[in-house]
């Protein structure tokens, strides 16, 4: 049978093999998005940084004691202090956000009332813009008490005032220096209180996360008070222990 030919105009419309769809945008979503209520682990934001280890090149290995995470990585085993590496992540975070007055705060409903001593009162009230800048704003409350309305978005709501005391204590152990000196070791501890603690059993995501942001700092192996981050061994140094190599 001969072919009948046709040109482009006169071609009869065929029907699509499929019906039409409505082609709609996928919203990407981070990888992985862990916050947690403060009962279990505070917050651990999602890796969405440019300076991030692009590929999986390490394999976790496990926790240890409930305080060390231990990974393997190109020959080397790291063990990593969960409590010092967070502590050092919250403290990045918030000296960046010092540093541009964008730390970020929560309200607290009900308030919270700190019964401080007559100089710490003192120091306080003398120093409530600045301290405001941590991310804790207050109002007096009678007597030498203040209410204590915002708090650090990274500092549990009943963590609170003691943060807030041992703050105060830790800005007027250093009077002596410039009150912008003051604030940034104030930072020291409330990274030190917003972090993971040890003894605290950690979800793979979130084990996860840590890693990345650790592996993402720039030459940078202690928390802020000194101690270290991580340690390593090598696969040739473990085989030389078990006397696999002489």
């Amino acid at each position: 049978t001969p072919v009948q030919a046709y040109t482009v105009e006169e071609a009869p419309k065929r029907k699509p093999l499929m019906p039409d769809f409505e082609v709609r945008e996928v919203e990407e979503k981070p990888e992985c998005v862990v916050q947690e209520t403060q009962e279990h682990s505070p917050e651990l934001e999602c890796i969405t940084e440019e300076k991030t280890v692009s590929a999986k090149d390490y394999k976790i290995v496990g926790q240890l004691f409930s305080t060390y995470i231990i990974l393997e990585k190109d020959e080397e085993m790291l063990m990593l202090d969960q409590h010092a590496a967070h502590e050092r992540i919250q403290y990045e975070a918030l000296k960046l956000h010092y540093d541009e007055r964008s730390i970020e705060k929560q309200c607290l409903l009900d308030g919270a009332v700190v019964t401080l001593s007559a100089a710490e009162f003192a120091y306080a009230t003398e120093n409530a813009q600045a301290i405001a800048e941590l991310g804790f704003e207050f109002e007096p409350f009678g007597g030498t008490s203040l209410c204590l309305n915002t708090v650090p978005l990274s500092v549990g709501t009943e963590d609170a005032e003691s943060v807030f005391t041992q703050m105060l204590e830790q800005m007027m152990e250093n009077k002596k220096d410039v009150i912008t000196e003051q604030c940034l070791r104030a930072l020291y501890t409330i990274a030190c209180k917003s972090a993971i603690k040890a003894n605290q059993t950690l979800r793979d995501e979130e084990i996860y996360a840590l890693i990345e942001r650790v592996l993402a700092l720039e030459n940078i192996n202690t928390c802020p008070h000194g101690r270290p981050i991580m340690i390593s061994m090598t696969k040739y140094e473990i085989e030389k222990q078990f006397k696999r190599i002489v």
